[in-house]
């Protein structure tokens, strides 16, 4: 059994940018320009090795998904948060993903020793989404989003309807 992470990056600004009157509406999303998102995993879970708004995986019943998202500013200008899922198919492939929160310790370079491997630390909490590998197949879903600025002003809420295939290895 295998946890597998699979990273989300929004490229936020520019779904901002195109979408200046998105859904203000949770349950209503506006669909998102899918080549401003990016997932990927590592490479010997990937099918076909690409990666993109869609990513097949190799897993086996058992494994854990794992997804987190971020934004290519790192969410320092912007912010995506995932807020819900929704699946194609009645949770026989993948149980229903849940939301966990852990602790965490960010390490940061010390100021003033660039060159040097001093570093400081920041505790802070995470979370990422999680669901169990239950058997192979296709699932197609929906991940909700939702996107803040740095004064966690919502700019909207989006979704986009990537795919998992997942096989065994």
């Amino acid at each position: 059994m295998a946890d597998i992470n699979v990273m989300i990056a929004f490229d936020a600004a520019t779904i901002v940018e195109q979408n200046p009157n998105a859904s203000r509406n949770p349950d209503a999303p506006t669909y998102v320009d899918q080549s401003l998102i990016y997932m990927t995993t590592r490479h010997d879970h990937i099918v076909d090795m690409s990666s993109g708004a869609e990513l097949n995986l190799r897993a086996e019943p058992g494994d854990a998904i794992k997804w987190r998202e971020t934004t290519l500013s790192f969410n320092t200008e912007y912010k995506a948060l995932l807020y819900r899922y929704v699946s194609s198919s009645d949770h026989k492939l993948l149980r229903a993903p849940e939301i966990e929160v852990i602790d965490g310790v960010f390490p940061m370079p010390r100021e003033g020793t660039e060159g040097s491997p001093e570093f400081v630390t920041q505790n802070y909490q995470d979370h990422y989404w999680r669901a169990a590998v239950r058997s192979v197949g296709k699932v197609t879903y929906h991940f909700y989003f939702q996107i803040l600025d740095r004064h966690r002003q919502l700019k909207g809420y989006f979704q986009w309807d990537p795919f998992i295939t997942i096989e065994n290895p």
